[in-house]
């Protein structure tokens, strides 16, 4: 019993990362591969290599939201219309990629991913201080979207897919299956500042897109990698993963009780330190 409680302590750490990152459909890997990876060995003394990180990080990102999603699914957040559009697009990519992965070199592919992610703050920081009006081209083509939550919220939105929404489908699917993360700051900006969906179905359906993409590439993962040496630290998912399946349950209700504004501003200073931290990854 006592290898499985070691590392007790990373039960709020998870506890607190998931509700940040299911609240926001911003990967759960995006933080757990960095603290696996470049804070573990500092406070826990031990080594986790890359791989390994990457496998704990995707492994848990899965539990979390794919306990996020039936929360957000409860309380009428997921806009599946949207979510089609794009998985048949993102599903086949990321697989393709995640086979491909190992022939990509990792640290400009973060490197990349930081920088967008960085830009991608600066634009929902700046539509928090700037309104922008919805495209007409919407109104005309695309289709009126209509759907009420628990709390009895009636949301009303245009979509139009168009070339924009299947190049970020594409694009996230390929940064997935090379990276693991990507996906769900691509969704959670386009949705949000492009198309004008409401925060809360934005994020709720961003989750569904997150979950559906990442679990068949993190397979391909584990059917490339399974031919080397992998060190699965089980006692870090013993006390993981009950901490995600709890978070992923309070993060639902957390969102459809926030402000939509504040849950943009909020957005911008995740993706801001994330994409410092996957800058940092690529260089270091």
């Amino acid at each position: 019993m006592e290898y499985f409680f070691e590392f007790w302590w990373m039960f709020p750490v998870a506890f607190c990362v998931c509700l940040m990152a299911t609240s926001s459909s911003v990967e759960g890997a995006v933080f757990f591969a960095p603290i696996f990876i470049i804070f573990f060995p500092m406070f826990a003394g031990v080594t986790i290599t890359p791989i390994e990180g990457i496998f704990l990080a995707l492994s848990i990102e899965i539990f979390g939201f794919g306990s996020a999603l039936t929360g957000y699914f409860r309380r009428s957040l997921v806009d599946t219309y949207i979510a089609k559009k794009v998985l048949v697009l993102s599903i086949p990519i990321s697989i393709v990629f995640g086979f491909l992965a190992h022939r990509v070199p990792s640290g400009f592919i973060m490197i990349f991913l930081g920088s967008l992610m960085v830009m991608l703050c600066g634009i929902i920081f700046f539509t928090c201080f700037k309104s922008f009006p919805e495209s007409e081209k919407n109104k005309k083509i695309g289709i009126k979207l209509t759907r009420t939550d628990k709390l009895g919220r009636e949301y009303n939105y245009y979509y139009y897919h168009g070339f924009f929404g299947v190049s970020w489908s594409i694009l996230g699917g390929l940064l997935v299956g090379l990276t693991g993360i990507g996906i769900g700051e691509l969704a959670s900006t386009s949705l949000i500042v492009r198309n004008k969906i409401p925060t809360r179905v934005a994020i709720g359906t961003g989750i569904l897109i997150v979950f559906a993409t990442v679990l068949p590439a993190t397979i391909v993962h584990a059917y490339v990698f399974s031919t080397g040496q992998i060190s699965v630290h089980w006692n870090i998912l013993f006390m993981t993963v009950p901490a995600v399946l709890i978070g992923g349950q309070i993060s639902p209700v957390i969102n459809s009780r926030v402000d939509g504004e504040k849950v943009k501003f909020f957005l911008s200073f995740v993706f801001l330190f994330v994409g410092f931290i996957l800058i940092y990854r690529g260089i270091s």
